[in-house]
């Protein structure tokens, strides 16, 4: 009896020293990469398109291409007014002017190479785990669109930098910036998990006073960041599992957001211009959230999952993901949402998945408790890309934040940004398609409104 249990635990010890080593061999392989990355393409489609009550005809040029740790993207308008013949240059005006025709300059894979650097659209950047910084966009209106700068460096496997910078249009004072220092003290050993051991420190801040001369006067959406907009946090993370099938995350947050002076002056000298609110209450708000995140990948990358489940707690005057797309809509409207925000807490998920190689789709959902009575918005976003299937492709985005009602989660209004772009190949170097976007135009009085865009076209497109 006493051989026979010594038998089966010296098995049992083989099996866990197996699955140790398995997973230590394995830690530093990275099964995870997309099919949808490095590819490379050129695309020039011609059609018709209505912005505001102007109708243009022309086209987009939008090469991408990936040199091994290098890729680049353009996106070069051509489009000219069918009345007068007038070549439309809106998207240059301002700030960095044809840079913007650069969509993205990139080195390196964020998280996964030592140096990772992207210059142009910061759409999808997030800082850290994200409860400061994520969902975050720089270019949500063509007259606007800004050229960024996004870094994260890691020195000996040891220390590490994170930053972003969302303008560098230098005229005027500085845009928004966020940095995020981060140390792990057992980087170089070989133990699972402790080697993973991650501490971060993030700080934001945002001196932005952009303004715009229009036929009315000059307008500004920037009045409460122009003397100095910030915010803090401090987070810790490790990864628990890591092996060719599955990758689990862990960490938890904290988040400060300072209290805006701007903001509390304007409240207390024009109470009249707050009426509407049940509360006025406003300063300094903080939140702290703790989550999991789950990568899987069935053998021979026949199925990808990501999944991330994280449960918070609001303080008031807080809301999480603050900087996030929103933020770039309407400063100065995003920063009044914490008027009165109260204590309460939420869930946010995101569950996505690629399949065989040809599809792609992610989604969502950043929800606090109580929907209904609360007077936070809920976050909703859904992700879609597909390889050609047939002869059909498809690729769209749609993100939509202050949702106080999820039955409107879909509609779109002032709230939502929307691409989606539907093609069919006719040959080799052909197709003809349709695209569809939900962004926002400049008015003649110098603000902005949502609009959309159906733009059919026909245009060359070329994989390399």
């Amino acid at each position: 009896m006493l051989i026979l249990k010594l038998n089966t635990m010296k098995k049992t010890f083989r099996v866990l020293l197996m699955l140790m080593m398995f997973s230590q061999v394995t830690f530093s392989q990275d099964g995870f990469e997309s099919a949808f990355e490095n590819e490379n393409n050129v695309s020039a489609n011609l059609g018709v398109t209505t912005i505001g009550d102007q109708i243009f005809i022309g086209m987009r040029v939008q090469p991408e291409f990936s040199f091994g740790k290098f890729g680049l993207g353009l996106d070069v308008p051509l489009l000219f007014n069918a009345s007068n013949g007038e070549m439309r240059t809106e998207e240059f005006n301002n700030g960095v002017g044809v840079l913007r025709m650069v969509r993205y300059l990139s080195y390196g894979k964020k998280k996964q190479d030592p140096v990772y650097v992207k210059l142009g659209d910061m759409t999808g950047e997030q800082l850290g785990y994200g409860a400061m910084l994520g969902n975050y966009s720089n270019s949500v209106s063509f007259e606007r669109r800004k050229v960024g700068i996004s870094a994260d460096v890691t020195f000996k496997e040891i220390i590490g930098l994170e930053a972003i910078y969302s303008d560098l249009n230098f005229n005027g004072s500085q845009k928004l910036f966020a940095v995020r220092p981060y140390y792990r003290p057992f980087g170089k050993s070989n133990l699972p998990i402790i080697q993973t051991i991650e501490f971060g420190a993030s700080f934001a801040s945002d001196k932005d006073d952009y303004e715009q001369s229009s036929i009315g006067g000059t307008i500004s959406s920037t009045k409460f960041t122009r003397d100095g907009n910030s915010a803090f946090g401090f987070d810790v993370g490790a990864i628990l599992l890591k092996n060719i099938l599955l990758k689990l995350t862990w960490d938890m947050q904290y988040t400060r957001l300072n209290k805006n002076e701007a903001l509390a002056n304007d409240i207390q000298n024009n109470p009249g211009n707050y009426a509407t609110y049940s509360n006025t209450n406003y300063g300094a708000g903080s939140g702290f959230a703790t989550g999991l995140e789950a990568q899987f990948r069935f053998v021979a990358n026949i199925f990808h999952v990501n999944a991330r489940i994280e449960r918070q707690w609001y303080g008031d005057n807080y809301i999480p993901q603050f900087f996030n797309f929103a933020y770039e809509i309407n400063k100065d409207t995003r920063l009044m949402e914490l008027i009165g925000a109260e204590k309460s807490q939420g869930i946010y998920g995101k569950l996505g998945s690629e399949i065989l190689s040809l599809v792609k789709i992610e989604g969502e959902l950043l929800l606090p408790d109580n929907l209904e009575d609360s007077n936070r918005g809920a976050i909703v976003g859904v992700n879609l890309q597909t390889k050609e299937i047939g002869k059909f492709r498809a690729r769209g985005k749609y993100l939509k934040a202050q949702l106080n009602d999820l039955g409107d989660a879909f509609k779109l209004d002032q709230r939502s940004l929307a691409n989606l772009l539907i093609t069919y190949r006719l040959n080799r170097f052909m197709e003809t398609g349709v695209d569809y976007q939900w962004t926002f135009a400049e008015k003649e009085d110098g603000s902005f409104r949502a609009l959309h865009q159906v733009r059919p076209y026909i245009g060359v497109s070329i994989k390399f």
